[in-house]
């Protein structure tokens, strides 16, 4: 698994082949760093089908470069409002903001505590690996705050579903996990546990070990959507 995970993380160290990927302009990086990770794109992907220039769109957890916030910007022309725990992030995050000229405050915030205003959704790529398999991959560990789940690596998964469970100023939930990781079965396991969501859906792409859950709060109406449904999506 680690030979595995350092190969793909020398891909996502890969400035040419990340702005590919995601659209959007990016610095150079010290070694160590990476622009993504393999559940980024998917949920990029995923989600910009699913929203619009209309969608108010909150990015957690946005990391260094906001590359998911941007990239459904970039493509959508979506409202989004980006945010991230660790100060140091969120000062990369403005900077690469800047950069791609994009209307996108960035702020400081642990899960929905300081954010202003409502949302349509929230996008979460949550950090999801065990703390014992931390830097395995040969990265940095100076921000293990970005991949860090916890002892099973569903720590985070669980703080994020309690506080998203009493916010009721965003109406859906997009969490991105690599079920590597953390398997579908505990993360749909742990969404049961709280009697105040339901799992809407859960989203993939094809050959790819990327669960995107859609989840929603228990007693919010049932919506269809009127965008074609994901490949792999059930």
């Amino acid at each position: 698994m680690s030979l595995l995970r350092r190969g793909a993380r020398r891909l996502a160290s890969s400035r040419t082949l990340a702005q590919v990927i995601l659209r959007i302009d990016l610095p150079p990086i010290e070694p160590g760093w990476r622009y993504f990770d393999l559940t980024t794109p998917v949920l990029v992907r995923l989600v910009a089908s699913r929203v619009t220039a209309s969608t108010r769109l909150l990015d957690m957890g946005t990391g260094a470069f906001a590359a998911i916030g941007l990239a459904l910007w970039r493509r959508t022309g979506c409202q989004v409002v980006a945010s991230d725990v660790d100060e140091g992030l969120v000062e990369q995050a403005r900077a690469n903001v800047a950069a791609n000229g994009a209307p996108i405050p960035v702020v400081r915030a642990s899960f929905f505590d300081d954010i202003d205003g409502e949302f349509d959704c929230v996008t979460f790529n949550a950090p999801y690996i065990p703390t014992s398999q931390v830097g395995a991959d040969g990265g940095d560990p100076h921000y293990a705050v970005q991949a860090d789940g916890g002892a099973q690596g569903t720590d985070v998964i669980e703080g994020f579903l309690a506080a998203f469970e009493k916010e009721r100023r965003v109406g859906l939930a997009y969490l991105g996990i690599n079920s590597l990781m953390v398997p579908r079965d505990a993360v749909t396991a742990r969404i049961a546990e709280r009697p105040g969501l339901r799992l809407e859906k859960t989203l993939r792409m094809p050959l790819l070990p990327v669960h995107v859950f859609a989840i929603r709060h228990a007693d919010a109406p049932r919506t269809k959507t009127t965008s074609a449904p994901a490949a792999g999506g059930r």
